[in-house]
């Protein structure tokens, strides 16, 4: 049996909440039915995390925690619960620190009078302009409770695409780990003694054999310098890359082109760009100011600037199609869907339908990665292995041969 914190709708109309034991949440939802309570949010309590609830160790909102935000929000709002209520019932039930010190925040804001999308533009850092303008949207519309229902699918689109592509990477990250752990053991321990080995026997060694030495006397006695020397170069690297900006568009661009990180980049940003410019005109957001926010819902470079290219030409009277058929960047596809859907007045739901074909390649792609990079990786392994097997093996044989 287990726990479950429950927030439910009495009879009388009033909200109720309390702990429940129940084997699942379904079983929980079953036995607040059979007390009269209609349960609005269900959680399940973990004990062994209750000592570390509202320590905030890393200041940072995963997309799963804004997901759970939105389906939690909407589904209270669309039960008549008032907003600030909502917002202390999430804060209550919270078991991130960061959470709760959002939610907080928001609630003071709100009983201030002001609006959900304010409190959440003084959080900007937490949440994206996308976000931020989706809700503003919908509170002028009076469909807050359906933006936020369309904000966590959009979320939740978000969330399955970035796990499908850490997903598909993990495989050969462990494996690409795994050898250069098992390269820096047998540089560190095991070619230290046999290069004595080779001095015992007076061999001759081979070029191979004496980089080999060379690269194992640099790691043992030079290693901790040689370590710091790398961190710093990729810190170094890395901040180059992402601060001065002839260096940030080469690199942005170089993804894009990339043979297989292109693909999958394109696909990412396409899917990203249709369906957020999909859910923002669904919800009543301007053309212009739509592509304003998407924009800004990309972190390449190249593609923020085609955009921008894409909203100028829009300004000034074209349709979304044409620029995007210009374009060097956005496939034919995308600009004939647009076009489908400017004409028959359904761009929305074009655009949406574009973003869903961009996820099924994005998926589909994902299930076959590792098949693709799974034999350079073996080659890589290959020659790594063959280079070490060499090096050792060639001088002991021609040892043993001028002693017979």
């Amino acid at each position: 049996m287990a726990k479950f914190s429950y927030t439910g709708k009495e009879q009388t109309g009033g909200v109720t909440k309390g702990v429940i034991d129940a084997a699942s949440k379904i079983e929980a939802a079953s036995l607040l039915g059979k007390n009269n309570i209609t349960p609005i949010v269900i959680s399940e309590e973990r004990d062994y995390f209750s000592k570390l609830k509202g320590v905030v160790l890393f200041d940072h909102l995963s997309l799963g925690d804004k997901l759970m935000f939105c389906e939690e929000i909407s589904t209270l709002i669309n039960s008549g619960v008032p907003l600030a209520q909502s917002i202390n019932i999430i804060r209550e039930q919270a078991t991130n620190g960061t959470t709760k010190k959002i939610m907080n925040r928001l609630l003071k804001d709100i009983e201030g009078g002001k609006s959900l999308s304010d409190g959440l533009a003084k959080q900007s850092r937490y949440f994206s302009p996308v976000f931020i303008n989706m809700v503003r949207a919908g509170e002028a519309s009076g469909t807050l409770d359906k933006t936020l229902e369309e904000l966590a699918v959009q979320t939740q689109k978000d969330h399955e695409l970035v796990a499908k592509i850490k997903g598909a990477l993990t495989y050969p990250v462990v494996i690409l780990t795994a050898m250069i752990g098992a390269i820096i053991f047998l540089m560190v321990k095991v070619v230290p003694s046999i290069s004595s080995l080779f001095d015992e026997l007076g061999a001759s060694l081979p070029i191979t054999t004496k980089i080999l030495i060379g690269l194992s006397n640099l790691m043992v006695h030079w290693g901790i310098i040689l370590g710091l020397g790398i961190i710093i170069t990729i810190v170094g690297i890395y901040y180059a890359f992402h601060k001065i900006e002839p260096l940030k568009w080469a690199l942005h661009n170089a993804f894009l082109k990339a043979p297989l990180i292109g693909k999958i980049s394109l696909k990412f940003n396409m899917a990203r760009f249709a369906r957020t410019l999909g859910t923002l005109l669904s919800s009543g957001v301007t053309v212009l100011e739509a592509l304003e926010i998407v924009k800004h819902s990309t972190r390449n470079v190249v593609f923020m600037a085609e955009i921008e290219k894409v909203r100028e030409k829009v300004k000034n009277g074209a349709p979304i199609a044409d620029p995007l058929k210009q374009s060097r960047i956005f496939p034919i596809m995308v600009s004939q869907m647009v076009s489908v859907g400017e004409e028959t007045g359904n761009l929305d739901k074009m655009l949406l339908k574009v973003a869903e074909f961009y996820e099924r390649q994005i998926e589909n792609f994902t299930k076959n990665i590792s098949s693709i990079i799974e034999p350079v990786i073996m080659i890589i392994v290959g020659i790594a292995v063959g280079f070490v097997i060499v090096s050792i093996i060639t001088p002991i044989y021609q040892a043993t041969q001028s002693i017979k």
